[in-house]
């Protein structure tokens, strides 16, 4: 949101007005036209045999939904049909390398120890690669070795299944103890990028494996949180203790307006220009809802213990989420709110426009009022106020009509 607060006296030096939309939160909101409308909702997904819990989730290019539990992989055919079943014996979170070759599409499903190969309508075992969070990046198959959490293994070209070493076969590469092991892997334009605890590594590997060149980033960071890494609006985006950065050749600090204050992140995700991230502000469970190329963030009153994106955006938490773009409501809320000042203060009303509801509390009282579109009379006393409004349309403004 990009209002500019301003104070105005009104009916001589007794009252002062104070435009609140550039403060505050918003849940399931977007700036729109000069205010704010419903952007993100949440649709449940209801199908039967859903898992009581979920380590990791996938969705595949080809709209199929995992679902990873306690050993054991679950799938959805088309993120629509009831999940079954799909394979078990997992030591360890595996993670889904969507492959092609000789003209078939399958998935190789690997924990580093046990491998399963997915295609469209069946599942089978398959020799498993020596390596653990699998990628596919120029017809080869990447991976962190399975003994070794700093070396990087690929197969022969061509051949995810060819692990024999050669000068243009499988091989690898061991990477420097700086930014300590790697957490995982993603391509990110045109690269293979090696997710490190304290920064990135880049490796450009197309070609012959003799042509492989490995590059550090210019930035090293505080620890990253691997599962918040995500490709989103041409960056690379990813959250650490102190903030959300994003890479596009240097890693920058990302700021956000309406981000403040949001932390303990845990997963994340990306679709369609938007990245979602899953923690916490003011001690709740929330999913930030960020606009990279608009820079500003809302959020959805959810848990989410992880989460994954592509084509859709899902995540598990007290239940399986669908993250949908066509919300029916959603609201703001100032949060404590003194006007500039601790001293006593009297609200005299406020005027608002495109409230479904509109709520004030202050010392313990509450006053809702309805279908708010003009001012409302409030009359309520105290140092410090929490204001709030839902809309199903187009919340155009609140304002404040206070005295001292």
């Amino acid at each position: 949101m990009r209002y500019v607060p301003r104070i105005t006296s009104l009916g001589g030096r007794s009252y002062k007005a104070e435009y609140l939309l550039s403060k505050g939160r918003v849940f399931g909101l977007e700036e729109s036209g000069g205010g704010l409308r419903p952007a993100y909702g949440l649709s449940q997904i209801t199908v039967n045999n859903i898992p009581a819990a979920a380590q990791g989730i996938y969705f595949t290019s080809h709209n199929n939904l995992y679902v990873y539990n306690g050993g054991t992989v679950y799938r959805c055919t088309g993120a629509s049909n009831n999940f079954y079943l799909y394979a078990s014996g997992f030591t360890a979170r595996p993670s889904f390398a969507e492959c092609h070759e000789n003209g078939e599409d399958f998935t190789i499903i690997c924990d580093g120890g046990k491998s399963v190969k997915a295609q469209s309508n069946t599942a089978g075992p398959d020799t498993c690669p020596p390596v653990r969070y699998a990628v596919v990046h120029c017809n080869r198959m990447f991976g962190i070795d399975t003994d070794d959490a700093r070396t990087i293994r690929w197969s022969e070209p061509g051949d995810v299944h060819g692990w024999d070493a050669g000068i243009n076969g499988a091989g690898y590469v061991r990477l420097d103890a700086l930014r300590g092991d790697i957490s995982k892997l993603t391509v990110f334009d045109n690269k293979l990028v090696a997710v490190r605890q304290y920064g990135l590594t880049v490796l450009r590997a197309f070609g012959e494996a003799e042509s492989f060149r490995v590059d550090v980033t210019d930035t090293v960071t505080d620890g990253i949180t691997a599962d918040t890494v995500a490709v989103c609006a041409g960056k690379l985006c990813f959250f650490t203790p102190s903030g959300m950065y994003c890479y596009d050749g240097t890693v920058k600090k990302f700021e956000a307006e309406g981000l403040e204050g949001f932390g303990d992140v845990s997963c994340a995700a990306a679709c369609g220009g938007y990245y979602y991230a899953g923690g916490k502000l003011g001690g709740e469970d929330v999913i930030a809802c960020i606009d990279v190329n608009g820079r500003s963030a809302g959020y959805i009153k959810a848990k989410a213990t992880c989460m994954c994106g592509g084509g859709r955006v899902f995540f598990y938490g007290d239940g399986l989420y669908e993250i949908v773009r066509t919300a029916e409501q959603g609201s703001w809320e100032s949060g404590p709110c003194d006007f500039g000042t601790p001293s006593k203060k009297f609200l005299c009303s406020i005027t608002a426009y495109g409230a479904d509801t509109l709520t004030v509390e202050c010392g313990g009282r509450s006053r809702t009022y309805s279908g708010v579109n003009g001012e409302v009379k409030v009359g309520m006393e105290g140092r410090e106020y929490s204001i709030s409004a839902s809309c199903s349309q187009h919340l155009r403004s609140v304002c404040a009509k206070y005295s001292h």
